[in-house]
């Protein structure tokens, strides 16, 4: 428990400096300056398309719960999605998104392989789609940005944590072979209980009846629209930080390349790798270095901000419970 504490605490510290290093080759007082010149109805209008997306991806995952706890509301699964996304903002690779199954079991009674096989199916086809998404995004702006060999290479790492991720999910949810390979290490004295109930935990997940081709048309469609929305809020930012150039296209694209970066597991939820890729994205597309330094601590400010709504549901079920389970 003290060894995991600490590495949060390193990968935050990491994170950290890197903002801290962003700051510094910046002019601080510009930085401040512009974020509190910056018009507070973009701020508003941003905030509310942030959690208009992340509604979108609570929808995508009440989709393949509804197929199999039909009684299920679409409203509380919503609920628990705020708070699988409040726990991924301050974990490693938004690895606490994985605790949603628990938050879904004590909210909604959803036994809980069914809520982590829905889970894995909505995972994969989102990191799925970013993988896409995120190739023709670096065709895009390959095509007229001086993208350095430096810069292609952060940004492709962080598409293939994506792809590995996705396949992994799959593998989990469809591989029965993978039973036996994580029973080798049942063997080992120090891991064999928890070996044993993983086991039990994947048995009982593949067990669970999903759909994952009906369901993947309308998933894409609302990680989609989702990362649409996504775009959008960061049009308002831009506007609001009054730097007006860029078009939707480049933003969405942006939004597309800098999000997969969440999910290298180096500093909390991607800080300040994140950050540091909005910089060099928006400053090749023309944007001051200062509004875009500004830009990138707006956005992640307002992108955890709104998973705040997920805190009353963490409170009520309980951190202490999800935390033992």
């Amino acid at each position: 428990m003290k060894f995991r504490w600490l590495r949060v605490l390193v990968q935050l510290a990491v994170g950290a400096v890197i903002l801290l290093y962003l700051l510094q080759l910046a002019d601080m007082r510009k930085v401040f300056s512009i974020l509190l010149r910056v018009n507070p109805v973009n701020v508003l209008l941003a905030s509310l398309l942030f959690i208009l997306a992340s509604i979108f991806v609570g929808v995508a995952l009440y989709i393949p719960i509804k197929s199999t706890e039909n009684s299920s509301p679409m409203v509380k699964v919503i609920q628990a999605n705020f708070a699988g996304q409040l726990l991924s903002d301050m974990t490693p690779a938004r690895s606490g998104y994985f605790a949603t199954p628990l938050v879904l079991k004590e909210l909604c009674n959803i036994p809980l392989e069914k809520g982590l096989a829905s889970v894995l199916v909505t995972g994969f086809i989102n990191s799925f789609v970013r993988v896409i998404l995120s190739a023709i995004a670096i065709l895009f702006f390959i095509t007229f940005l001086p993208l350095s060999q430096s810069i292609l290479s952060i940004l492709i790492i962080g598409i293939f944590f994506l792809l590995i991720a996705s396949i992994i999910f799959l593998i989990i949810l469809v591989e029965k072979r993978i039973l036996k390979l994580i029973a080798v290490f049942e063997k080992i004295p120090i891991i064999k209980i928890v070996t044993h109930k993983l086991i039990e935990l994947i048995s009982k997940v593949q067990k669970v009846k999903l759909n994952i081709k009906r369901q993947l048309t309308w998933i894409s469609l609302l990680i989609l629209l989702s990362m649409i929305a996504n775009a959008i809020a960061l049009q308002f930012i831009s506007d609001g930080l009054g730097f007006r150039s860029l078009n939707f296209m480049e933003l969405l694209f942006v939004v597309t390349l800098v999000s997969s970066l969440m999910y290298i597991p180096f500093t909390i939820a991607g800080l300040g790798i994140q950050e540091t890729a909005y910089v060099l994205l928006l400053t090749l597309l023309s944007m001051p270095f200062e509004t875009a330094v500004a830009f990138a601590i707006l956005t992640r400010a307002l992108f955890t901000g709104t998973d705040i709504i997920g805190l009353p549901i963490l409170m009520k079920v309980g951190f202490k419970n999800i935390k033992k389970k």
